[in-house]
């Protein structure tokens, strides 16, 4: 289908951001959502959920390197690692990169969308759902992480943001991050990604500080995505060692030991910059006092 026509994304009430479609090569509503893959004139093949542009071919990377890579060289040759959401299969191909993997399981609570990625996001999974090491289980996150017998060295979670009416709100809560907990290894640890410091700072900072009141050693990094039109943040908990501590001289040397390929966006001097915060940012997530639980969510704006 091609045509003149316009994505329109809300990022707060008073402000939007418009993509020019060039092509939409699909448009579902699944029973949880609905799931778009179109062709963006400046961003290429795009997915778009709900309204929200989740990534683009061209600028992905940028998001999925940031959301895997600083916990998982933090912590000590992760072997089970844990994802929820991700349906687009990129944040499991970042996964699968690390030898030392044997087990990526990837709940997602949408079949289809799965389905929908294998057949149309080809570039973001890369054939990451045929590896012998993926397991994917649909299924609802909370309910999976509740009744799971199994331990994780890792957790990423790599959600949709927290949403007023929606369930997903639950999903960065107290409560939610305690059960994480319960099902981590010692010297394990747990990523989020935590919305945008430049449309919902009070979010991000609330996640943090929710993250603050689970996790031993809490830190957070973030970053420039074009396709979002603004910054991303991320909060990382872990049980021992923190990713903030690490030095470029660290992290190029365990990506050498441990990452099967070069990758687009991430290494020792990228991690430096993701981890130097402005100084307003710093200020607000280390004030911050609100803590999200299901009686008093925090959700974004728009």
């Amino acid at each position: 289908m091609f045509g003149w026509s316009w994505h329109i994304e809300w990022q707060s009430p008073y402000e939007f951001h418009g993509h020019h479609i060039e092509q939409v090569v699909q448009d579902v509503v699944t029973k949880y959502q609905r799931v778009m893959v179109a062709y963006l004139s400046r961003f290429g093949k795009s997915l778009i959920i709900d309204g929200k542009v989740q990534s683009t071919v061209s600028d992905e990377y940028i998001y999925h390197e940031t959301l895997v890579h600083p916990l998982l060289i933090t912590l000590k040759a992760p072997r089970d690692v844990l994802i929820l959401g991700g349906g687009e299969g990129a944040t499991l191909r970042e996964v699968l990169r690390h030898n030392s993997i044997k087990r990526a399981v990837m709940v997602d609570i949408d079949q289809k969308v799965v389905d929908f990625a294998k057949q149309y996001l080809k570039e973001w999974h890369q054939g990451a759902f045929d590896d012998a090491r993926a397991e994917v289980i649909i299924d609802d996150a909370r309910n999976y992480v509740e009744n799971s017998q199994n331990k994780f060295d890792a957790v990423i979670l790599d959600l949709t943001d927290p949403i007023s009416g929606n369930s997903s709100y639950k999903l960065y809560t107290k409560e939610f991050y305690e059960s994480i907990r319960k099902i981590l290894r010692p010297g394990g640890g747990v990523v989020t990604q935590a919305t945008s410091p430049s449309f919902s700072l009070e979010t991000f900072s609330g996640i943090f500080n929710t993250f603050r009141n689970v996790f031993p050693h809490v830190s957070a990094s973030v970053t420039y995505v074009p396709s979002f039109d603004g910054l991303w943040g991320f909060v990382y908990g872990t049980e021992e060692s923190s990713p903030n501590l690490l030095t470029p001289a660290q992290v190029d040397d365990r990506l050498r030991d441990r990452v099967t390929v070069s990758l687009k966006f991430y290494d020792g001097e990228t991690h430096s910059a993701l981890f130097n915060i402005p100084k307003h940012i710093r200020d607000r997530i280390l004030n911050e006092t609100r803590v999200s639980t299901e009686q008093t969510p925090i959700t974004v704006p728009a």
